[in-house]
């Protein structure tokens, strides 16, 4: 068995966001699934200083998580 991964399921630890060096020099937060920058509250989570972006990151992570455990109808089970 992988981590807590329940039949049919992704593993709870598998992260959907990390962050990457940009050429530029600055850090972008994005999800690992598309490859885009991540969006919080209508801002993409680019042109960040590295502290910053690992800070987002890992509370971006943390709140994916925990919408993932939490059941209800949103989070695309039927």
């Amino acid at each position: 068995m992988f981590g807590n991964r329940r039949p049919g399921t992704q593993p709870y630890e598998t992260d959907r966001f990390g962050v990457r060096l940009e050429g530029d020099g600055t850090w972008t937060v994005f999800d690992v699934f598309t490859g885009w920058p991540a969006d919080y509250d209508g801002r993409f989570l680019d042109g960040l200083d590295q502290g910053p972006a690992n800070s987002l990151c890992a509370v971006l992570n943390a709140l994916d998580k925990r919408r993932r455990r939490t059941p209800s109808g949103r989070n695309g089970h039927f």
